[in-house]
Order: structure tokens, then sequence, then C-alpha cells
């Protein structure tokens, strides 16, 4: 029990250091340390984390890392790919307001152009968009973490999400998702423009049974080639978050999967956001028949290093705190 509530709140932490790090010093009354901006993020999170209930970690380990008893407004996800989607039958929650923004080329298409500069410069764009419609009391919608780029490898032109992707080389996907990284991000030390959220980790470049299957090779090409272009965003980028893909890699799912820790937490040194897909919590329940119940695929999720869920996951939670 008290091993798993442990890692919630570690989880929680991180969700909330995006959370304080994307957003600029608001200018109220100092009531609590954490609305310091002058003390560091580490010793603002510990504080927040010391004054939350259980209920409000567990409701942060969602999408919105929102404490409302506290007065911290978290970010919710958008999708960005090739500039911010603000409306279209797609985003029912903006169907009555959409906001028109300014769109470029399909994601295959910037990797075209073969100059990272352009790409960094109409990740920028959206990100400028994505931040004055969170903050400006016009609008107050979207989010600042940005569901872009797709680091993905282009392998065969019937997967679904082909558009989305840079192209088949791990070189040159890599360095495009660093130049998109970057641009959405910006470069003050201190404040993001917004924080990149990098999927689908990994190797998720097949459509058919993509929720349930596996794909299975060895270390050299999990190193050399699918983790490659995450690797690069992350290390040379700075992204600060990254989603799991539906599938399984050498039959684990990849939420669950030791990598996630044994590779990117300690030899890439990350230590931020990693999400799940939607549903990829319960896949691995009802398609890779990896758990047994969502308790335990919530638990082992945790466990492997998942610190968000897309999914519907308090239950799951809920029901391994009670059996821990």
């Amino acid at each position: 029990m008290k091993k798993i509530k442990a890692i919630m709140i570690a989880a929680a932490l991180c969700a909330i250091c995006a959370a304080l790090v994307c957003a600029r010093p608001q200018t109220a009354q100092q009531s609590y340390p954490f609305q310091d901006p002058n003390k560091s993020v580490e010793e603002r999170v510990n504080n927040i984390v010391s004054l939350m209930t259980l209920e409000e970690k567990i409701r942060v380990l969602g999408t919105d890392p929102s404490v409302p008893r506290l007065g911290i407004k978290g970010s919710r996800h958008v999708e960005g790919l090739h500039g911010l989607a603000q409306g279209g039958p797609a985003f029912a929650s903006w169907r009555k307001h959409p906001v028109p923004t300014t769109q470029f080329p399909q994601a295959v298409g910037l990797g075209e152009t073969w100059d990272p500069a352009l790409i960094s410069q109409a990740a920028a764009a959206e990100a400028e968009e994505a931040r004055y419609l969170f903050q400006s009391k016009n609008y107050l919608q979207g989010g600042i973490v940005v569901r872009a780029p797709n680091a993905d490898l282009r392998r065969d032109p019937r997967w679904g999400r082909s558009e989305e992707s840079y192209g088949e080389d791990a070189f040159l996907t890599g360095t495009m998702t660093v130049a998109f990284v970057k641009g959405l991000q910006g470069d003050d030390p201190k404040y993001w423009r917004t924080a990149s959220l990098l999927k689908h980790f990994m190797a998720n470049s097949n459509e058919d049974g993509r929720g349930g299957s596996s794909s299975n090779f060895d270390e050299r090409l999990l190193r050399e080639y699918y983790s490659l272009p995450f690797r690069m965003g992350i290390e040379e980028g700075g992204a600060q978050a990254f989603m799991t893909a539906y599938k399984a890699v050498n039959h684990i799912p990849m939420t669950a999967h030791p990598v996630l820790k044994n590779m990117v937490r300690k030899h890439w040194g990350f230590d931020r956001i990693i999400c799940t897909d939607a549903r990829a919590l319960t896949f691995s329940v009802t398609q890779h028949h990896y758990y047994k119940s969502e308790d335990e695929a919530a638990a082992g999720a945790i466990h492997a290093g998942i610190n968000q869920f897309l999914d519907k996951y308090k239950d799951g939670v809920q029901g391994a705190l009670k059996r821990a």
C-alpha cells in the first residue's frame, strides 16, 4: 500500500510540475509557499503534494492536473501535428466555440522539406496560438500540452497515421522531431511556450490489431531504429512528455513495459510525463490479455513509470490501492 501510494505521489508530482512550469507567475496574493515563483519547482511541487488529499492525487493522474481547492489551474492536452486544432467534428468539447488557427502541411509534407529551421518556425507559431487561447480572457480554452510531434516511423502506407509521421528514416524523423519540439517549447530557460508530448512510443506503425498486437525485434532495432526519434526528441529537443503506444513490444504492452524505466528514465534521464493512449489501459486486459483486471493493469502501469492516463483509470487505481 505504501509503495503504490509513493509511486502515485511521484506521478502526481510530475503532472503538477508540468502545470507549474508551463504557467507563468500569477499576481494573486500568496497564501502557500508553492505560489512563490522565486522558489524552486521542486520546493513548490513538494508543498503542493503535502497539501493534497489522496483523492486529489488520484485525480491529477488524468489529463487535467488542476487542483481547484488550492487554486491550481492545470493544462489539458491539445492536438497540433501541423497547426493547433481548436474545433471541428473530432473535437466535441470545442464544437460550440471553434477557433480558426494557422495550419501548415501535414507532417509527411513538413518532413519532405528537410528544413529543421522551417519546422521550428511552424511549431513556434502554433505554440503562440495555443498559449494565447489558453490564457486570454476572450477564450480560456484548449491547453498548453501539445500532442506533437509524432515521432513514429512511417514504414507501411497502409498505416492509418502515415500522414502524421515525417518518414521512415530514423535520423530524419528524429531531426524533424527535435526541431518541432524546440519550436513548441521555445528557448526561455524558465518558462515553456507549450509542453511537447511525443507520440506514440514505440513501433506504432501497423493498423490492423494495433490495440492488441505485438511488434517483436532485437535490442539493436530497439535502440538504433524504433526508439531513436524519441531519444533525440527528449535528449536533444528537451521534450517534456510522451505517450505510449497501444501495442506490445516483444509481447509486453507498452503501458507496462520495463523499457520505460530501464531505458527512458534511467539512461535518457527523462523525469517528466509518460501517459497512456486512450483505452490502452483497458486494452492491456481485453486485447493483450496481459492482466486479468483493470486493478492489476493500473498498478502495473504506475509501477512501470506511467504517471498520466487518458483512460478511465480511477476505478482501477482505487481498486489497486484497496488490494495493495
